[in-house]
């Protein structure tokens, strides 16, 4: 069965406890956890204190947590450059975090390398997710590649090469299927592809095509994005875990119902769920 859960940034201005009882009321299985520093767990106050509160909350209101999100922190390679052990210590606070809500592992992006040229960024990356990598695999959590439009890992062959070249059975995909469809990949195609490498995924409503697409609510009238075929597909693939609904702080405040209904009523219908 496939859970849904929600992106706790689409209602970053909202306490932790309201956005809880949204989601629970709601009907939601799992929230996704910011971490960073401007998120619903700041990373410069991290303690034993706040993560046994925040599990407990999220517990008593019959939620899991699903993965842990860096939100609003700068992208890998950003960090990478400043300080590569930096970096690597980071990622090790947010797989602690992980591991204390047991979320099954963390997301990241990778921000955008060109400035001091592709293949630059490109061996930064590796050095660092190496480590990173490595001490996801004692913990027997993942690393989740977030593709994302304008960042340097923004399309499916980036990604498996990425992972081909760390070499590590931590570091699998985050399938964000919006952003690889605005950028011209075929739904079905991408996700059964990504499959078996897949361990999260996101789903945005969307307009157009990039760079002239607008994210809408997921199911929201203007809604072109398929998520029927993208459902189909994982259930092809035997995917059984999480679909964040990624929404933003600006949309109305239904925009949790109405990703619900949508994704509860398709999944429901394919047996999925």
């Amino acid at each position: 069965m496939i859970g849904i859960s929600y992106h706790a940034g689409g209602m970053k201005d909202l306490p932790l406890n309201e956005v809880i009882s949204i989601l629970s009321d709601v009907g939601y299985d799992a929230v996704e956890m910011m971490c960073g520093p401007d998120a619903h767990i700041p990373s410069g106050e991290i303690s034993h204190t706040l993560l046994k509160d925040v599990k407990s909350k999220i517990t008593d209101h019959g939620l899991k947590v699903s993965v842990i999100n860096p939100f609003t922190g700068k992208g890998l390679y950003h960090l990478a450059l400043e300080d590569k052990q930096k970096a690597i210590d980071h990622y090790a606070l947010l797989q602690d975090v992980a591991v204390a809500l047991d979320a099954h592992g963390v997301n990241f992006l990778t921000g955008y390398g060109g400035d001091k040229g592709d293949a630059f960024a490109w061996k930064l990356l590796v050095d660092v997710l190496k480590p990173i990598c490595t001490r996801a695999e004692q913990l027997g959590i993942t690393m989740n590649i977030h593709n994302h439009e304008a960042t340097t890992i923004d399309s499916s062959p980036k990604v498996t090469h990425l992972i081909e070249l760390v070499g590590s059975k931590a570091l699998r995909v985050l399938n964000d299927i919006t952003n690889f469809y605005h950028l011209g990949e075929d739904i079905a195609e991408v996700t059964e592809r990504l499959g078996p490498l897949t361990t999260h995924c996101h789903v945005k409503g969307v307009t157009g095509m990039y760079p002239y697409s607008t994210f809408l609510i997921p199911g929201e009238e203007e809604d072109e994005l398929d998520f029927r075929t993208f459902a189909e597909s994982l259930g092809k693939v035997g995917y059984d875990k999480y679909i964040s609904v990624e929404t933003f702080p600006q949309m109305r405040m239904e925009k949790a119902q109405i990703a619900y209904e949508m994704m509860s009523r398709t999944l429901n219908e394919l047996g999925l769920r």
